[in-house]
Protein backbone atom coordinates (compact mmCIF):
# COMPACT_ATOMS: atom_id res chain seq x y z
CA UNK A 1 0.00 0.00 0.00
CA UNK A 2 1.40 3.39 -1.01
CA UNK A 3 0.41 6.63 0.75
CA UNK A 4 0.93 9.62 -1.53
CA UNK A 5 0.87 13.26 -0.44
CA UNK A 6 -0.50 15.87 -2.83
CA UNK A 7 0.29 19.55 -2.30
CA UNK A 8 -1.94 22.39 -3.44
CA UNK A 9 0.54 23.15 -6.23
CA UNK A 10 0.14 19.55 -7.47
CA UNK A 11 -3.67 19.36 -7.48
CA UNK A 12 -4.15 20.49 -11.09
CA UNK A 13 -1.65 17.98 -12.37
CA UNK A 14 -3.24 15.23 -10.26
CA UNK A 15 -6.80 15.68 -11.59
CA UNK A 16 -5.45 15.44 -15.15
CA UNK A 17 -3.38 12.34 -14.42
CA UNK A 18 -4.19 8.81 -15.64
CA UNK A 19 -4.55 7.66 -12.03
CA UNK A 20 -7.37 10.16 -11.48
CA UNK A 21 -9.03 9.61 -14.87
CA UNK A 22 -9.11 5.83 -14.48
CA UNK A 23 -10.23 5.83 -10.86
CA UNK A 24 -13.82 4.83 -10.13
CA UNK A 25 -13.51 6.48 -6.70
CA UNK A 26 -12.12 10.00 -6.97
CA UNK A 27 -10.61 11.67 -3.88
CA UNK A 28 -11.37 15.28 -4.86
CA UNK A 29 -13.60 17.05 -7.37
CA UNK A 30 -12.36 19.65 -9.83
CA UNK A 31 -14.41 22.41 -8.19
CA UNK A 32 -12.74 21.61 -4.86
CA UNK A 33 -9.34 21.77 -6.54
CA UNK A 34 -10.06 25.28 -7.81
CA UNK A 35 -11.27 26.38 -4.38
CA UNK A 36 -8.24 24.90 -2.61
CA UNK A 37 -5.89 26.74 -4.98
CA UNK A 38 -7.71 30.04 -4.32
CA UNK A 39 -7.68 29.63 -0.51
CA UNK A 40 -6.34 32.99 0.80
CA UNK A 41 -4.84 31.29 3.87
CA UNK A 42 -2.97 28.60 1.96
CA UNK A 43 0.29 28.45 0.06
CA UNK A 44 1.37 26.17 -2.78
CA UNK A 45 3.37 23.88 -0.46
CA UNK A 46 0.46 23.12 1.88
CA UNK A 47 -0.82 19.54 1.82
CA UNK A 48 -4.34 19.24 0.37
CA UNK A 49 -4.76 15.49 0.04
CA UNK A 50 -3.28 12.12 0.98
CA UNK A 51 -4.31 9.11 -1.08
CA UNK A 52 -3.87 5.38 -0.53
CA UNK A 53 -2.97 3.37 -3.65
CA UNK A 54 -3.00 -0.44 -3.69
CA UNK A 55 -0.82 -2.84 -5.71
CA UNK A 56 -3.30 -2.70 -8.60
CA UNK A 57 -2.74 1.08 -8.80
CA UNK A 58 -6.26 1.82 -7.54
CA UNK A 59 -7.21 4.56 -5.09
CA UNK A 60 -8.65 2.73 -2.06
CA UNK A 61 -8.71 5.57 0.47
CA UNK A 62 -8.00 9.24 0.99
CA UNK A 63 -7.99 11.99 3.57
CA UNK A 64 -8.37 15.69 2.81
CA UNK A 65 -6.74 18.74 4.36
CA UNK A 66 -7.89 22.36 4.36
CA UNK A 67 -5.16 24.83 5.37
CA UNK A 68 -6.13 27.61 7.78
CA UNK A 69 -4.74 29.84 10.54
CA UNK A 70 -5.83 31.42 13.81
CA UNK A 71 -4.60 33.59 16.66
CA UNK A 72 -4.50 37.32 17.32
CA UNK A 73 -2.55 37.97 14.14
CA UNK A 74 -3.39 34.68 12.40
CA UNK A 75 0.13 33.53 13.22
CA UNK A 76 -0.72 29.88 13.96
CA UNK A 77 -1.10 27.65 10.91
CA UNK A 78 -3.02 24.36 11.00
CA UNK A 79 -5.23 22.07 8.89
CA UNK A 80 -8.87 21.08 9.02
CA UNK A 81 -9.74 17.52 8.12
CA UNK A 82 -12.07 18.03 5.15
CA UNK A 83 -12.84 14.41 4.23
CA UNK A 84 -11.83 10.84 5.08
CA UNK A 85 -12.92 7.85 3.00
CA UNK A 86 -11.93 4.19 2.77
CA UNK A 87 -12.97 1.54 0.25
CA UNK A 88 -14.65 -0.98 2.57
CA UNK A 89 -13.55 -3.95 0.46
CA UNK A 90 -10.11 -2.98 -0.83
CA UNK A 91 -8.86 -0.58 1.84
CA UNK A 92 -10.01 -2.00 5.18
CA UNK A 93 -6.65 -1.57 6.90
CA UNK A 94 -5.98 1.86 5.44
CA UNK A 95 -7.96 4.14 7.78
CA UNK A 96 -5.49 4.42 10.67
CA UNK A 97 -2.33 4.68 8.50
CA UNK A 98 -4.00 7.48 6.53
CA UNK A 99 -4.90 9.37 9.70
CA UNK A 100 -1.44 8.97 11.21
CA UNK A 101 0.15 10.12 7.97
CA UNK A 102 -2.21 13.10 7.91
CA UNK A 103 -1.18 14.06 11.46
CA UNK A 104 2.50 13.70 10.63
CA UNK A 105 2.53 15.82 7.46
CA UNK A 106 0.36 18.44 9.21
CA UNK A 107 2.86 18.60 12.08
CA UNK A 108 0.10 17.38 14.45
CA UNK A 109 -1.72 20.72 14.05
CA UNK A 110 -5.19 19.55 13.10
CA UNK A 111 -8.85 20.40 13.80
CA UNK A 112 -11.96 18.32 13.12
CA UNK A 113 -15.69 18.97 13.41
CA UNK A 114 -19.03 17.26 12.68
CA UNK A 115 -17.50 13.80 13.03
CA UNK A 116 -19.35 10.56 12.32
CA UNK A 117 -19.69 8.05 15.17
CA UNK A 118 -17.04 5.86 13.52
CA UNK A 119 -14.57 8.74 13.26
CA UNK A 120 -15.27 9.70 16.87
CA UNK A 121 -14.46 6.17 18.02
CA UNK A 122 -11.15 6.12 16.14
CA UNK A 123 -10.16 9.57 17.39
CA UNK A 124 -10.90 8.71 21.03
CA UNK A 125 -8.79 5.52 20.85
CA UNK A 126 -5.74 7.41 19.56
CA UNK A 127 -5.73 9.76 22.56
CA UNK A 128 -4.23 12.53 20.41
CA UNK A 129 -7.20 14.94 20.42
CA UNK A 130 -9.38 16.92 22.79
CA UNK A 131 -12.67 18.77 22.43
CA UNK A 132 -12.33 22.54 22.60
CA UNK A 133 -15.90 23.55 21.83
CA UNK A 134 -19.33 21.95 22.11
CA UNK A 135 -22.03 23.66 20.12
CA UNK A 136 -25.76 23.29 20.58
CA UNK A 137 -27.78 24.15 17.51
CA UNK A 138 -31.35 23.84 16.36
CA UNK A 139 -32.99 22.95 13.08
CA UNK A 140 -36.25 24.86 12.63
CA UNK A 141 -38.81 23.51 10.18
CA UNK A 142 -40.98 26.08 8.45
CA UNK A 143 -42.49 23.72 5.86
CA UNK A 144 -43.54 20.09 5.59
CA UNK A 145 -41.60 18.15 2.97
CA UNK A 146 -42.71 14.55 3.42
CA UNK A 147 -42.77 13.73 -0.31
CA UNK A 148 -39.01 14.27 -0.50
CA UNK A 149 -37.74 12.85 2.80
CA UNK A 150 -39.59 9.52 2.97
CA UNK A 151 -37.81 6.43 1.53
CA UNK A 152 -38.23 6.19 -2.24
CA UNK A 153 -38.98 2.51 -2.74
CA UNK A 154 -40.14 2.51 -6.32
CA UNK A 155 -43.43 0.61 -6.29
CA UNK A 156 -44.69 2.02 -3.01
CA UNK A 157 -43.42 5.55 -3.62
CA UNK A 158 -45.11 5.89 -7.03
CA UNK A 159 -48.45 5.19 -5.35
CA UNK A 160 -47.87 7.21 -2.18
CA UNK A 161 -46.08 10.29 -3.62
CA UNK A 162 -49.23 12.05 -4.98
CA UNK A 163 -50.86 11.69 -1.56
CA UNK A 164 -47.77 13.05 0.19
CA UNK A 165 -47.58 15.98 -2.21
CA UNK A 166 -51.21 16.83 -1.48
CA UNK A 167 -50.60 16.62 2.27
CA UNK A 168 -47.52 18.84 1.94
CA UNK A 169 -49.47 21.40 -0.09
CA UNK A 170 -52.40 21.57 2.34
CA UNK A 171 -50.22 21.77 5.44
CA UNK A 172 -47.88 24.37 3.92
CA UNK A 173 -50.78 26.48 2.68
CA UNK A 174 -52.16 26.50 6.22
CA UNK A 175 -48.74 27.39 7.65
CA UNK A 176 -48.33 30.22 5.15
CA UNK A 177 -51.61 31.81 6.27
CA UNK A 178 -50.74 31.28 9.93
CA UNK A 179 -47.28 32.85 9.51
CA UNK A 180 -48.36 35.89 7.52
CA UNK A 181 -47.31 38.27 10.30
CA UNK A 182 -43.70 37.04 10.18
CA UNK A 183 -43.26 38.35 6.64
CA UNK A 184 -43.24 41.95 7.78
CA UNK A 185 -39.92 43.80 7.34
CA UNK A 186 -40.59 47.05 9.15
CA UNK A 187 -37.68 49.22 10.28
CA UNK A 188 -35.01 47.47 8.21
CA UNK A 189 -33.56 47.80 4.72
CA UNK A 190 -31.72 44.98 2.99
CA UNK A 191 -28.93 45.02 0.41
CA UNK A 192 -27.51 41.94 -1.35
CA UNK A 193 -23.83 41.95 -2.37
CA UNK A 194 -21.73 40.01 -4.87
CA UNK A 195 -18.57 40.63 -2.83
CA UNK A 196 -17.41 42.35 0.34
CA UNK A 197 -17.35 46.12 -0.09
CA UNK A 198 -15.46 48.66 2.03
CA UNK A 199 -18.34 49.34 4.42
CA UNK A 200 -18.80 45.63 5.03
CA UNK A 201 -15.09 45.06 5.60
CA UNK A 202 -14.95 47.80 8.26
CA UNK A 203 -18.02 46.33 9.96
CA UNK A 204 -16.55 42.81 9.96
CA UNK A 205 -13.23 43.93 11.38
CA UNK A 206 -14.98 45.66 14.29
CA UNK A 207 -17.00 42.59 15.24
CA UNK A 208 -14.62 39.69 14.59
CA UNK A 209 -11.96 40.62 17.16
CA UNK A 210 -13.10 37.99 19.69
CA UNK A 211 -13.23 35.25 17.08
CA UNK A 212 -10.56 32.58 16.91
CA UNK A 213 -10.35 32.64 13.10
CA UNK A 214 -11.26 36.27 12.30
CA UNK A 215 -12.78 35.87 8.85
CA UNK A 216 -12.61 38.98 6.72
CA UNK A 217 -12.93 40.29 3.19
CA UNK A 218 -10.60 37.78 1.53
CA UNK A 219 -12.16 34.73 3.17
CA UNK A 220 -15.78 35.68 2.50
CA UNK A 221 -15.06 36.55 -1.14
CA UNK A 222 -13.30 33.19 -1.52
CA UNK A 223 -16.32 31.37 -0.12
CA UNK A 224 -18.69 33.27 -2.41
CA UNK A 225 -16.65 32.75 -5.57
CA UNK A 226 -15.32 29.22 -5.14
CA UNK A 227 -17.95 26.87 -3.62
CA UNK A 228 -17.38 23.11 -3.34
CA UNK A 229 -20.92 22.18 -4.33
CA UNK A 230 -22.30 23.17 -7.72
CA UNK A 231 -25.88 23.27 -8.91
CA UNK A 232 -26.95 20.61 -11.40
CA UNK A 233 -26.78 16.88 -12.00
CA UNK A 234 -23.60 14.87 -11.79
CA UNK A 235 -22.28 14.27 -15.31
CA UNK A 236 -19.46 11.76 -14.81
CA UNK A 237 -19.55 8.13 -13.75
CA UNK A 238 -16.81 8.42 -11.15
CA UNK A 239 -17.88 8.06 -7.54
CA UNK A 240 -17.25 10.84 -5.00
CA UNK A 241 -18.43 10.11 -1.49
CA UNK A 242 -18.90 13.71 -0.30
CA UNK A 243 -20.96 16.70 -1.43
CA UNK A 244 -20.50 17.51 -5.12
CA UNK A 245 -23.75 18.68 -6.72
CA UNK A 246 -27.18 19.81 -5.57
CA UNK A 247 -30.44 20.97 -7.13
CA UNK A 248 -29.88 24.27 -5.33
CA UNK A 249 -26.72 25.52 -3.67
CA UNK A 250 -26.32 29.28 -3.38
CA UNK A 251 -24.58 31.68 -1.02
CA UNK A 252 -25.96 35.13 -0.23
CA UNK A 253 -24.04 38.02 1.30
CA UNK A 254 -26.44 40.49 2.88
CA UNK A 255 -26.22 43.84 4.62
CA UNK A 256 -29.03 44.96 6.93
CA UNK A 257 -29.69 48.62 7.73
CA UNK A 258 -31.83 50.43 10.27
CA UNK A 259 -32.42 54.09 9.46
CA UNK A 260 -29.50 54.02 6.99
CA UNK A 261 -27.13 52.65 9.65
CA UNK A 262 -25.52 49.24 9.03
CA UNK A 263 -26.54 46.86 11.83
CA UNK A 264 -25.81 43.42 10.41
CA UNK A 265 -23.88 41.39 7.84
CA UNK A 266 -24.86 37.81 7.07
CA UNK A 267 -23.51 35.11 4.79
CA UNK A 268 -26.37 32.66 4.24
CA UNK A 269 -26.55 29.43 2.27
CA UNK A 270 -29.51 27.58 0.74
CA UNK A 271 -28.73 23.91 0.11
CA UNK A 272 -31.82 22.25 -1.35
CA UNK A 273 -34.16 24.11 0.98
CA UNK A 274 -31.99 23.91 4.10
CA UNK A 275 -30.85 27.42 5.02
CA UNK A 276 -27.71 27.85 7.11
CA UNK A 277 -25.95 30.98 8.36
CA UNK A 278 -22.22 30.22 8.17
CA UNK A 279 -21.19 33.76 9.14
CA UNK A 280 -23.20 36.43 10.92
CA UNK A 281 -22.18 39.76 12.44
CA UNK A 282 -24.39 42.05 14.52
CA UNK A 283 -24.68 43.72 17.92
CA UNK A 284 -26.86 42.05 20.54
CA UNK A 285 -29.23 45.00 20.76
CA UNK A 286 -30.24 44.42 17.13
CA UNK A 287 -30.82 40.67 17.36
CA UNK A 288 -34.62 40.86 16.94
CA UNK A 289 -34.25 42.86 13.74
CA UNK A 290 -31.74 40.32 12.44
CA UNK A 291 -34.19 37.51 13.20
CA UNK A 292 -36.92 39.48 11.42
CA UNK A 293 -34.76 39.51 8.30
CA UNK A 294 -34.05 35.77 8.62
CA UNK A 295 -37.80 35.07 8.58
CA UNK A 296 -38.11 37.23 5.47
CA UNK A 297 -35.23 35.39 3.83
CA UNK A 298 -36.77 31.99 4.55
CA UNK A 299 -40.01 33.15 2.93
CA UNK A 300 -38.24 34.52 -0.16
CA UNK A 301 -36.21 31.34 -0.57
CA UNK A 302 -39.24 29.09 -0.06
CA UNK A 303 -37.05 27.29 2.45
CA UNK A 304 -37.96 24.09 4.22
CA UNK A 305 -35.83 24.59 7.32
CA UNK A 306 -33.19 26.68 9.07
CA UNK A 307 -30.14 25.32 10.95
CA UNK A 308 -28.12 27.57 13.23
CA UNK A 309 -25.79 27.19 16.21
CA UNK A 310 -25.71 30.91 17.05
CA UNK A 311 -26.75 31.30 20.70
CA UNK A 312 -28.21 34.78 20.34
CA UNK A 313 -30.26 33.89 17.27
CA UNK A 314 -31.57 30.69 18.87
CA UNK A 315 -32.52 32.52 22.06
CA UNK A 316 -34.34 35.26 20.14
CA UNK A 317 -36.27 32.70 18.08
CA UNK A 318 -37.26 30.50 20.99
CA UNK A 319 -38.13 33.26 23.46
CA UNK A 320 -40.63 34.83 21.04
CA UNK A 321 -43.39 33.74 18.71
CA UNK A 322 -41.91 32.13 15.63
CA UNK A 323 -43.16 30.58 12.37
CA UNK A 324 -41.77 27.08 12.93
CA UNK A 325 -43.91 23.96 13.35
CA UNK A 326 -41.08 21.68 14.50
CA UNK A 327 -37.68 22.14 16.18
CA UNK A 328 -34.88 19.54 16.40
CA UNK A 329 -31.76 19.92 18.52
CA UNK A 330 -28.32 19.38 16.91
CA UNK A 331 -25.10 19.00 18.88
CA UNK A 332 -21.64 19.38 17.34
CA UNK A 333 -18.13 19.46 18.72
CA UNK A 334 -14.86 20.94 17.58
CA UNK A 335 -11.91 18.64 18.21
CA UNK A 336 -8.28 19.68 18.09
CA UNK A 337 -5.00 17.76 18.26
CA UNK A 338 -3.40 18.10 21.69
CA UNK A 339 -0.25 19.72 20.34
CA UNK A 340 -2.41 22.49 18.87
CA UNK A 341 -4.81 22.84 21.82
CA UNK A 342 -2.27 24.77 23.91
CA UNK A 343 -2.51 27.66 21.44
CA UNK A 344 -6.29 27.94 21.66
CA UNK A 345 -7.53 30.64 24.02
CA UNK A 346 -10.11 29.58 26.61
CA UNK A 347 -12.60 32.26 25.60
CA UNK A 348 -13.36 32.75 21.93
CA UNK A 349 -16.28 32.93 19.53
CA UNK A 350 -17.03 30.36 16.86
CA UNK A 351 -19.01 30.95 13.69
CA UNK A 352 -21.16 28.16 12.24
CA UNK A 353 -19.17 28.05 8.99
CA UNK A 354 -15.76 27.13 10.38
CA UNK A 355 -13.90 24.26 8.76
CA UNK A 356 -15.45 23.01 5.55
CA UNK A 357 -19.02 23.44 6.87
CA UNK A 358 -19.45 26.64 4.85
CA UNK A 359 -18.67 24.71 1.66
CA UNK A 360 -21.11 21.84 2.13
Amino acid sequence: MQLREIKISELNEFVHSELYKQSLNIPITKQRVISQIKNPRANKNNIALIIAINKENQIVGFIGALPDSFGKNLEIDFYWNSCWWIDQKKGKKTAIPLLLKFLKVCDNKVMLRDMTDKTRQIISRLNKFETIKDLKGFRYFIKLNSAEILPKRKKIFVIVKPILLLIDYLVNFSLKIKNKSFRKTENIQVKYLNSVDDETEIFLNKLNKKELFKRGKDELNWILNYPWVIQGNKKNTQFYYFSETAKKFENYLVKIYKKEQLIGVLLLNNHDGLVKIPYIYFKQKDVNLIVQFIYQFLEEQKAISLLTFNKSINKAIQNNKNPFWKINEHNKEFVVSKSLAKYVESEFNFQDGEGDYVFT
